[in-house]
């Protein structure tokens, strides 16, 4: 089986590690990989994380809900898919990433070096949606006052919007309403998943490249 990195995106609170863990426990195969949980796991361990180096000069940007440097985040994910698939796991679902049109390049390139396809996922969901679930969500996250997810959908419009448009146009990604409930949006994702990465008879378009 080939390997296959399945990237979400979405607005904050769309729902994209939520739904990550739905498909990585409905699929022996696959293992989740979040960009937010990485870098607030680095956030907490401080410098005695392995990515501490990389990103760690960054960490107060994310709290602020600000977009850490594609340059960083695509060393780091990198890093993180390799391993993953050196051990055997065949679907790479990462929640959060690709968030701009740099880190769009850079997933496509690690793909193509590592012979894995490329499918990407976009869930959406209205602003206010997405301000009642940062309301209502009980993690003590700093991200999740009114005012730092304002700043987060703000990075949202500035960098991942013109991605989702891009590979909208060239057809390249699954569009899934996620403003039903999690069981109805991952029924949609699993199905468009097994459509594209089980079905030996589905044709896939060739990802798009900047």
């Amino acid at each position: 089986m080939q390997p296959t990195i399945l990237a979400i995106i979405g607005k904050p609170l769309a729902g994209k590690d939520t739904q990550a863990d739905l498909l990585v426990a409905a699929h022996h195969e696959a293992v989740k990989i979040s960009t937010g949980h990485i870098i607030r796991a680095v956030r907490e361990e401080g410098e005695t994380h392995r990515f501490w180096p990389l990103i760690g000069s960054y960490i107060e940007m994310e709290k602020n809900g600000i977009k850490l440097p594609d340059p960083e985040i695509i060393e780091m994910l990198g890093t993180v898919i390799k391993e993953q698939i050196s051990e055997g796991k065949k679907i790479l679902v990462v929640a959060g990433s690709p968030r701009s049109f740099e880190q769009l390049d850079g997933f496509n390139q690690l793909s193509n070096g590592l012979g894995a396809r490329l499918i990407i996922a976009h869930i959406d969901a209205t602003d206010s949606e997405t301000y009642r679930r940062s309301a209502t969500r009980n993690e003590g996250r700093v991200d999740d006052t009114p005012e730092v997810h304002a700043v987060r959908l703000n990075e949202y419009r500035n960098y991942v919007e013109p991605v989702v448009d891009f590979l909208q146009q060239k057809g390249s990604i699954i569009e899934i309403d996620g403003m039903k409930s999690k069981e109805e949006v991952f029924a949609s994702l699993d199905r468009e998943v097994n459509k594209r990465v089980f079905d030996p008879e589905m044709t896939l378009p060739q990802m798009a490249r900047r």
